[in-house]
């Protein structure tokens, strides 16, 4: 993507560069978002203790998809989440109504079946594997650890990059930095470290669950003298939402409802936007009030690093 201020979307990095060196006139000039997050299912076959997407919906049909695969045209990235969307049986299917205009990302609970394995291989899937932590944690918090591991093996013996998330509680916080040591040891690219979003199975957390700012950004310098003393390769982040995140994705449920996302001042933390069935991603862009924020994920601000 480029415009009259010579911006550029990096997309080996998926990083924005530009010479313009004012956010407002920035985010001003493009007419679309870099990436959107496009549900392709609510169906999953673990039950997060902080997911915040539990209510059932249909699944869109191939139909609907290429409707909004239309709606969507000149947003560089988009990714194919879920639930759980390699449990989507058409998930081929899917891949091809996308992959010819978008960088695909793919959240998953690594799913690595061979014809899985394959569709990501042949379309090069930017994939995201959710890992809380060792085997206790992780099979606590999230679903079975040795099927996630199984998993990300048969990534790795097939030659497919990923990333790992986790998602940081009170519970959780003491193995963060074995997580980090997991991550470099298993040779994945980033390990994105992310608070919980109060809704869904995360409205049932208890309270002291939810680390502070202030904690968040304390166990971000932890991890970073930590790679540097033990020299580990992988890239870490650390997302914090506060102001500098607030709504920064766009967000589509499977009935094609566009939000943004977090949207932390709203009841249900999504603030509509529009329908993709009908609205185009220039429309919805246009009524979208957290650009700055949007924009600087992709300039790698408001995400601590480590």
């Amino acid at each position: 993507m480029s415009t009259n201020l010579d911006i550029q979307y990096n997309r080996q990095t998926h990083r924005l560069c530009s010479k313009a060196n004012d956010l407002c006139q920035l985010s001003g000039s493009l007419d679309r978002p870099l990436s959107v997050i496009l549900q392709i299912t609510r169906n999953c076959h673990f039950n997060c203790e902080f997911c915040s997407e539990k209510e059932l919906m249909p699944d869109p049909t191939l139909d609907e998809l290429k409707i909004y695969a239309q709606h969507l045209r000149g947003v560089p990235r988009v990714f194919l989440s879920g639930g759980e969307p390699l449990t989507r049986k058409d998930f081929r299917e899917i891949v091809e109504i996308f992959s010819g205009n978008h960088i695909i990302g793919l959240p998953t609970n690594a799913v690595a079946s061979d014809e899985n394995i394959e569709i990501i291989k042949r379309n090069n899937i930017s994939v995201n594997i959710g890992l809380d932590g060792p085997r206790a944690i992780t099979s606590r918090v999230r679903g079975d650890y040795d099927f996630i591991m199984a998993g990300i093996r048969s990534f790795i013996k097939n030659d497919i990059d990923f990333s790992l998330t986790a998602v940081v509680l009170r519970s959780t916080v003491d193995s963060v930095l074995y997580t980090c040591q997991i991550a470099d040891a298993l040779g994945a690219k980033k390990m994105k470290f992310v608070l919980p979003v109060p809704k869904g199975n995360a409205l049932q957390l208890d309270k002291n669950e939810f680390l502070t700012d202030e904690e968040a950004t304390e166990l971000c310098g932890r991890i970073a003298e930590e790679k540097h003393k033990y020299g580990w390769k992988t890239t870490y982040t650390f997302t914090i939402w506060n102001q500098f995140t607030n709504g920064y994705s766009i967000l589509v449920y499977p009935n094609g409802k566009t939000y943004a996302w977090p949207a932390l001042d709203e009841k249900d933390k999504v603030l509509l936007l529009g329908d993709l069935h009908i609205d185009s991603i220039k429309e919805i862009w246009n009524r979208f009030p957290f650009k700055h924020n949007h924009v600087q994920k992709y300039l790698g601000h408001g995400i601590e690093v480590g």
